[in-house]
């Protein structure tokens, strides 16, 4: 690392022959000025056809120069330019992102400086309409002068919509997870029975809210963005909107009231509190809230508020492009494979969960499980169910405590697949026979890995081969044994494959969440080929930890020609 400090100083010497240039030890006019290395650096520009001397500070952060020096111009004139904060006044002229030589540390900082004269000389003095719009949410959110910061912690689920309406409105408490301090979150929504409110209901203990929705309120083209009552109500400009808005607030009492903002990824609000109607020198009931608001009170500025759109259209838009194909996964058994298998499908943006298992989660299966220490005790079906719906509480996830052969049958063929990972032969033995009596139609996968993780089976059926079922029904009065990389004759002695706790049933095979990892995502690009274009029946055998198998003496039906985490094909 350079000595910024000397590089700094070396830079300075050079520089102050073409520029005012002094070295200060804050910035003046904001508050928590940032401390370190500041210039303020003095610059001729040219200002209205004037040239002038503006005030620049440029502060170098430990991180310089492998990253940008923070710009602030403190000058009032310039606080409500595009690309500045009106808060702090520091000034992005800058791509995030940006690659560009750290090593040529003087050359850095003439660009900057370079980047603020053109930036003045560019933006001031002429309409920036257009630069607003470009990055309105990042405006909107700038605190303005006389006002509160905006509520930041709103979230509209589902579409913005294209008409005014009243809305469904909730409010709930959580804390931060750094210093446990509390926030409130606030959450609307268009329908009355929203399935993201319902599942937050579940829990948190919420407060319902009075929203409205104002489709023909349109915001200022330019900052600042305060507004405060007279101002809401000049801004609507439908007058069916007017007189609602009027009723709305006079039935409540209070309000939170939405609008557009210009872009289909978030809207903005205000949010009036409990107006006082019982004032010295009126008569008792005389004030209504909408009188208070647009004339007692009416130059009040409002808090302002700035809504997030939650939708699954946003959400795949932002990740994948677009909704994917719509699926629902039908998952049977969620021990260590089953729960870690929900995991990869849920970054399908378009999927259904149907999930069933007998069991709870209890402190045995902490260490390879999906989920941990504070879902013990909790139904395995339900406990992974929450997971996928903390994740996406949108998402479709049905829970069943039950075993596959309990399973309905409309809800195995509704499944767009059926994964098997219970590790149970008779669960497997009664699906293949449900397919070959045509019953079960949907394809299906079994997964399971073998002792230690010396290998993993995935075995893929289609059900319209009805030999291969056949087959396959022959192989799994077998238990599969065809397909296991261990040899036969090892399991005939499970105290060498299998841990046993006291009571009952109490066995298990060892193997490490690692390799529940390795093994899924091997296997996870077959499976998503397999969703895609369906093929024959076929087993995929993957290749574990066979070094274990060597220290320990296990035999292998393979003993050549394998490398660790490469999978192999198997007829059916």
């Amino acid at each position: 690392m350079p000595d910024i400090e000397a590089v700094l100083s070396s830079c300075l010497e050079t520089l102050s022959k073409e520029y005012d240039i002094e070295v200060v030890n804050h910035v003046p006019k904001i508050k928590n000025s940032p401390q370190g290395y500041i210039w303020k650096v003095l610059l001729l520009v040219g200002i209205a056809d004037e040239p002038q001397d503006i005030e620049v500070y440029m502060h170098f952060p430990s991180s310089f120069p492998n990253s940008m020096p923070n710009v602030f111009v403190t000058d009032d004139r310039f606080k409500h330019l595009p690309h500045i904060s009106a808060k702090s006044r520091k000034l992005c002229t800058y791509e995030d992102g940006l690659v560009y030589d750290a090593d040529n540390v003087e050359g850095l900082i003439r660009d900057n400086i370079s980047s603020v004269r053109h930036w003045l000389e560019d933006f001031y003095g002429r309409d920036n309409a257009d630069e607003y719009i470009k990055e309105i949410r990042s405006y909107w959110q700038e605190q303005y002068e006389g006002e509160n910061a905006v509520d930041d912690y709103w979230i509209l689920v589902g579409d913005i919509p294209e008409t005014t309406c009243e809305m469904t409105g909730i409010v709930y408490a959580d804390k931060n997870l750094k210093d446990r301090k509390t926030f409130v979150i606030s959450i609307v929504a268009t329908d009355n029975d929203n399935k993201t409110i319902e599942c937050i209901k579940l829990q948190h203990e919420v407060i319902n809210i009075p929203v409205l929705y104002l489709a023909s309120l349109k915001i200022s083209d330019t900052p600042p963005f305060c507004m405060t009552g007279r101002d809401l109500v000049d801004r609507i400009s439908d007058y069916n909107d007017k007189a609602l808005f009027k009723k709305f607030l006079n039935r409540n009492g209070k309000a939170n009231i939405l609008f557009p903002i210009g872009i289909d990824n978030a809207i903005g609000g205000v949010i009036i509190n409990s107006l006082n109607v019982n004032r010295n020198g009126f008569r008792n009931t005389s004030l209504t809230p909408y009188y208070v608001l647009t004339s007692l009170d009416g130059n009040k500025k409002l808090e302002r508020l700035h809504a997030s759109v939650y939708s699954s259209n946003r959400i795949a838009r932002r990740t994948a492009g677009g909704l994917m194909e719509r699926r629902h996964f039908l998952i049977a058994g969620l021990g260590s494979i089953g729960s870690n298998l929900c995991y990869y499908l849920n970054g399908y943006n378009n999927a259904a969960f149907t999930l069933t298992d007998k069991d709870f989660l209890t402190v045995d299966n902490i260490g390879r499980h999906l989920l941990g220490f504070n879902d013990i005790s909790q139904y395995k079906s339900f406990a992974v169910a929450d997971y996928l719906q903390k994740y996406r509480p949108d998402r479709d996830v049905k829970s069943l405590i039950a075993n596959l052969q309990e399973v309905q049958e409309e809800e195995i063929n509704s499944a767009t697949m059926v994964f098997v990972c219970t590790g149970d032969v008779m669960s497997e033995k009664w699906l293949l026979s449900e397919m070959t009596a045509g019953i079960v139609r949907k394809p299906a996968i079994l997964l399971w890995l073998e002792a230690y993780g010396i290998s993993g089976i995935m075995i893929y059926i289609n059900p319209y081969e009805a030999d291969a079922i056949q087959r396959l029904t022959e192989k799994a009065n077998d238990s599969f044994m065809d397909y296991c990389l261990i040899k036969r004759e090892e399991y005939a002695d499970e105290r060498k494959l299998i841990q046993r706790d006291a009571g009952c049933n109490g066995s298990y095979a060892l193997y490490s969440a690692n390799d529940v990892t390795m093994f899924l995502s091997s296997v996870f690009p077959i499976i998503d080929r397999l969703l895609e274009r369906p093929t024959e029946s076929k087993c995929y055998r993957w290749i574990g930890n066979i070094d274990i198998a060597q220290e320990k003496g296990i035999s292998l039906v393979q003993s050549e020609g394998m490398s660790k985490n490469t999978l192999q094909e198997l007829p059916v």
